[in-house]
């Protein structure tokens, strides 16, 4: 027998009962409702049950209508996009379908169908997205990602996974005085709040890059367990900062800034090799840096610079109305003057 269903924020027990923060973190109901509030858009928990196996999909219904070429178009349809390393879940005990013959993937499809979703994009784990989950010919290959390794051993990897020049950079900034610890208080969140923004400033980042304190707040109020700040001081001030999410075995560095005038004390080094070596000693499987922002940028191979080991990361874009999504893709467009979008870009109508 197979049962699936759908839940949303208020179901907070039972999703966490389905999805624990420990398996998933940015899976979590504290995540969704924190992204709900900051995105405008509608976190939703899709979960099939059958044959003793359990699949959990975390996603975000975001309304078509929003866009400012929509008028007329898409009042009631919907597009679905996850957080980053996501993509469904198997829970187990048992293997995933597929289930007396229908497959995760055409019930997701089904529900997409049903509520009116032109399409379903989904940003996949390297190690958790089962293949027999998913529709083979919507995975999509987007670049290399660098991890580092925690179940080596401490001396070996700062001997193997950093490079010559990591290692240097690392002391220089121990030399310089630069501390690193992990955020304490709202205060200390709010530092890093501020580097944040001036980082994105200097970088000329997109409106959406720019979040409020509130939303940094909420991951150190609401997530103790599974989200963390790591702060480089220097003379008492702070320089640089990292956001970390973690659950049972990954811990991923999701965001990171930088006073520009101390760079040169490498506080951004000396807080990354520190966090690498608390989540070695608490036992965690890999520590995820990401990739850059262009294959082969210096945001790449600056990660590249604290370990070898890439894996592939993949996102998942599959079309459930293929008419109207010609329809928003005109649209789109049209009010670009005519210019075509992004052939890097899922859904095409939402392209920068």
């Amino acid at each position: 027998m197979i049962r699936h269903y759908v839940l949303d924020t208020v179901d907070a027990a039972q999703w966490r009962a389905v999805l624990p923060a420990s398996v998933s973190a940015v899976g979590s109901v504290e995540y969704a409702r924190i992204c709900e509030k900051q995105m405008g858009s509608v976190a939703r928990l899709f979960v099939v049950e059958a044959e003793g196996c359990v699949v959990a999909y975390p996603f975000f219904l975001r309304p078509v209508r929003a866009l400012p070429f929509a008028h007329g178009l898409g009042e009631d349809l919907w597009d679905t996009c996850t957080p980053e390393y996501s993509g469904p879940v198997a829970l187990g005990p048992g293997p995933p379908g597929p289930w007396g013959g229908r497959r995760f993937a055409d019930l997701f499809a089904c529900h997409c169908r049903q509520r009116r979703v032109v399409a379903e994009f989904a940003h996949l784990s390297p190690w958790g997205a089962h293949e027999a989950l998913l529709e083979p010919s919507c995975v999509v290959p987007n670049r290399d990602i660098i991890y580092v390794d925690l179940t080596w051993p401490e001396e070996e990897i700062w001997s193997r996974s950093l490079t010559s020049d990591a290692r240097r950079q690392t002391k220089q900034a121990a030399r310089a005085g630069v501390r690193v610890r992990r955020a304490e208080s709202a205060d200390d969140v709010r530092a890093f709040h501020r580097l944040y923004t001036h980082t994105m400033e200097r970088r000329q980042a997109l409106e959406r890059y720019f979040f409020p304190a509130e939303y940094f707040l909420a991951f150190f109020e609401t997530m103790p367990e599974n989200a963390f700040y790591v702060l480089a001081e220097h003379e008492g001030r702070a320089i640089a900062g990292g956001l970390y999410f973690q659950d049972r075995t990954h811990v991923y560095w999701h965001l990171s800034a930088a006073d520009a005038d101390f760079i040169h004390l490498r506080p951004v080094n000396a807080y990354l090799c520190e966090s690498i070596r608390w989540a070695l000693r608490q036992g965690q499987k890999r520590m995820v840096l990401g990739g850059g922002y262009q294959p082969d940028d210096g945001v790449f191979r600056f990660k590249a610079n604290f370990s070898p080991l890439r894996a592939r990361f993949c996102t998942y874009q599959r079309v459930h109305d293929p008419e109207a999504y010609e329809g928003l893709t005109r649209a789109w467009s049209a009010h670009s003057a005519g210019g075509p979008p992004r052939a890097d870009f899922f859904p095409a109508y939402r392209s920068v």
